[in-house]
């Protein structure tokens, strides 16, 4: 079987059935390497947090979430590998800056601190603020009253089944109003 030809949640597929597991593997780990190091340097750019982790301790943080990802994933989510990955490294960079963060203010002497700086960087704050309304604009005027619905229960953690339910749908409807949420989203922001 040429493994070179399948898409990463196929190769995800063959790793966790343990079909030619390294290879399949290896091949997934070379093409998922851009997004974990894509997401690293995102985050020490964005958080100017080189001071609080190295850019090898946060890619081997983001290894590790690649790791639970490949073990994890499930493709009847609806979301694709790649996006998955993606989220997952996020996730445990940002808990590695927050954990970081949390061990340097400790660290400080109390006579040291000055308004705001035990907690975020207040421009970081500000900075969070706008894109969070700027993101929450965009949902108000593009999507439809179940888009918007359908997003909201799904970053909350429901299931599609949950969401079909209680809103009164079948879960291809659901499938569907995310598709149509990840296409304006991608236009508009």
């Amino acid at each position: 079987m040429d493994l070179s030809a399948c898409s990463d949640e196929a190769l995800v597929g063959v790793i966790q059935r343990g079909d030619n597991s390294a290879e399949a593997f290896g091949l997934l780990l070379e093409r998922t390497l851009p997004v974990i190091h894509a997401r690293v340097d995102y985050a020490l750019r964005r958080t100017k947090s080189g001071v609080l982790c190295s850019r090898e301790d946060l890619f081997q943080e983001g290894m590790l979430a690649f790791l639970s990802a490949v073990s994890s994933f499930q493709s009847n989510r609806g979301a694709s590998f790649r996006t998955y990955v993606g989220v997952c490294v996020n996730h445990r960079v940002i808990s590695a800056l927050r954990r970081n963060l949390k061990a340097w203010e400790e660290s400080l002497p109390d006579d040291c601190l000055i308004p705001g700086a035990r907690g975020m960087d207040p421009q970081d704050i500000f900075s969070a603020m706008e894109e969070t309304r700027r993101i929450m604009e965009v949902m108000q005027s593009q999507l439809s009253k179940l888009e918007r619905n359908v997003i909201e229960s799904y970053l909350a953690g429901e299931r599609y089944d949950a969401i079909a339910q209680r809103l009164g749908v079948q879960p291809k409807t659901v499938d569907n109003a995310l598709q149509r949420v990840r296409k304006k989203l991608r236009k508009y922001l």
